[in-house]
C-alpha cells in the first residue's frame, strides 16, 4: 500500500481549516488510532501555520507545498515554504524560563515533540515529519 497527495496552498491562514480536512481525509482511509490521527494532524497545522507565518512572512505570492505519503507502517508529511529558511537550532527554546510567557515560539518544539523523526531540508524551508503507524 501506498498513498500520497500533494496540496498547494497560499500564503493565508484563511486555509487552516482546509489544511485540517485535507489531512483529515488523507490519514481516513488509513484506520489509525485516534490520538494518533489527531496529532499528525495538529502537527502539520502547525507547520502549515510556521510557513506562512514565519518562512513566506505573509506574503500572498509565496506558496505553501505540502505533500502527503502514507505506507503500511509510516506516514510521512512534508511542508515547504518559498521563504529564506531558518536554522532549528536558532529557535529560542520555549521551555526557558525567559520564554515560559511568550505567545509563540512553541510551534518547533511541539513538532519534534509529537512526531517520530523530523527532518529540516533546504535550507530550512521544508520540514518532513514522519510517524510510526505500524509495526
Amino acid at each position: 500500500m501506498r498513498l500520497h497527495r500533494q496540496l498547494k496552498l497560499e500564503s493565508s491562514l484563511e486555509h487552516m481549516d482546509r489544511i485540517v480536512e485535507e489531512t483529515d481525509q488523507f490519514l481516513m482511509p488509513l484506520g489509525l488510532d485516534d490520538d494518533l490521527a489527531y496529532n499528525i494532524v495538529l502537527v502539520t497545522t502547525e507547520a502549515v501555520t510556521n510557513a506562512i507565518e514565519h518562512g513566506n512572512a505573509m506574503d500572498a505570492d509565496k506558496w505553501v507545498h505540502v505533500h502527503y505519503e502514507a505506507t503500511e507502517n509510516v506516514v510521512e508529511i512534508s511542508v515547504e515554504d518559498e521563504g529564506e529558511g531558518f536554522s532549528p537550532s536558532a529557535v529560542p527554546d520555549p521551555l526557558a524560563e525567559e520564554n515560559l510567557l511568550a505567545g509563540g515560539g512553541r510551534g518547533v518544539y511541539l513538532i519534534e515533540e509529537i512526531a517520530d523523526e523530523v527532518e529540516y531540508q533546504a535550507d530550512g524551508r521544508r520540514v518532513v515529519m514522519r510517524f510510526k503507524t505500524g509495526s
